[in-house]
């Protein structure tokens, strides 16, 4: 008998906007094609939209998915939310809609963004709480990007049984995967949001220092983000006509980046599982990291990353000089990440972990 092909719908952003959630679930919708029946339907703000008509746009759209409700039907739900004020206000709405469509049990939550501390304030209130529990139960699956949001989720009182862990993913067709030259090691990458969080004022400060030591040394820092201007300034007050702002990139820019790139910066205070630090790995770059969110999960300390004990300058340009000093370890290191990159993060065994839940909900129906 063959094998019935899943119909799923998929709410998530705008495929035009930056960010890791959009460009996430495009491959994965990508990776689906012959394997289910998939609908991406965008939710929220589009792109070019701002003011009155970004913000309207969810109420819209609240409307749409319910009329595309009424003429069609579905296998799976699978939205695409982040634990953080502003998503989970945004998609309880939609979330509802689906409940009301009669999809409860059917919803699969793949939750992107982890804010701990918005999630201890829901902990710690009776009737957050009692909601949270509610919606987990409602769906029919919900999927993190961390074994410690797992934990989390346990110890608020959620069903295990219905949490499951996956990473994000990486396109290895746009990643340049062959093996490098041998080479010095002259370019630093930090490629991330632009904001306090991610380290990215110790990382300049970091560098400062070891550009007075090493000769020729470069640093991309790669994004957008509201601190751009104040990083632009700190790099000018230092005089470091070596640090390069190529905003966000994508496609082929970010090909040639990470191809000419060999130290990979991420020092996070705070992060699900983010596909820059996969992407870097899968390119053969050394990630230098914190142990935060997913990252813990994603890497081996001394084998595949060099792991950060604190956020500080002193300390980024301690780990950066332990891989400038010795050309095998870095070289190790590389090769490693590589390795473990490719084993794991590829889209297609991804998306075949997301397909298995997709079957788990439809046949607990």
């Amino acid at each position: 008998m063959e094998k019935k092909v899943v119909k799923v719908l998929v709410s998530a952003p705008d495929p035009e906007l930056m960010g890791g959630v959009s460009e996430t679930v495009k491959l994965l919708v990508r990776e689906l094609e012959g394997s289910a029946d998939v609908l991406y339907a965008p939710f929220g703000r589009r792109k070019g939209q701002a003011g009155v008509a970004g913000y309207a746009m969810p109420f819209l759209d609240l409307f749409r998915f319910a009329f595309m409700l009424c003429r069609e039907r579905f296998d799976v739900i699978h939205m695409n939310p982040s634990l953080n004020p502003r998503s989970v206000l945004k998609e309880f709405f939609l979330f509802v809609v689906f409940c009301l469509f009669g999809y409860s049990g059917r919803i699969l939550l793949l939750i992107h963004g982890w804010e701990q501390d918005f999630f201890e304030r829901i902990a710690s209130r009776p009737f957050a709480l009692f909601v949270l529990r509610k919606v987990m139960k409602r769906a029919g699956a919900v999927l993190v990007l961390a074994g410690e949001f797992r934990d989390s989720l346990i110890g608020a009182g959620v069903d295990g049984g219905s949490i499951g862990v996956v990473t994000t993913m990486v396109d290895m067709s746009n990643i340049p995967t062959e093996p490098r030259p041998q080479r010095d090691c002259l370019t630093i990458l930090s490629l991330s949001r632009l904001v306090r969080n991610k380290g990215v004022y110790e990382i300049i400060d970091a560098f400062g220092y070891l550009n007075r030591k090493y000769d020729n040394l470069e640093l991309i820092m790669a994004g957008e983000g509201p601190e751009r201007s104040g990083l632009e300034k700190a790099v000018s007050d230092k005089d470091l006509s070596n640090v390069h702002f190529p905003g966000y990139v994508r496609g082929r820019d970010k090909y040639q980046i990470l191809e000419k790139s060999c130290i990979f910066l991420l020092p996070s205070r705070r992060e699900g599982c983010p596909v820059s630090l996969l992407e870097a790995m899968a390119a053969g770059l050394a990630p230098v990291v914190t142990d935060v969110g997913g990252i813990k999960d994603v890497i081996q300390p001394g084998r595949t990353a060099v792991l950060l004990r604190e956020v500080s300058s002193a300390e980024i340009s301690g780990a950066v000089e332990s891989l400038l000093a010795d050309n095998d370890f870095r070289l190790r290191i590389c090769a490693d990440a590589a390795r473990y990159a490719a084993e794991h993060f590829g889209s297609g065994m991804v998306t075949q972990a997301i397909l298995r839940w997709y079957e788990d909900i439809c046949s607990s129906r």
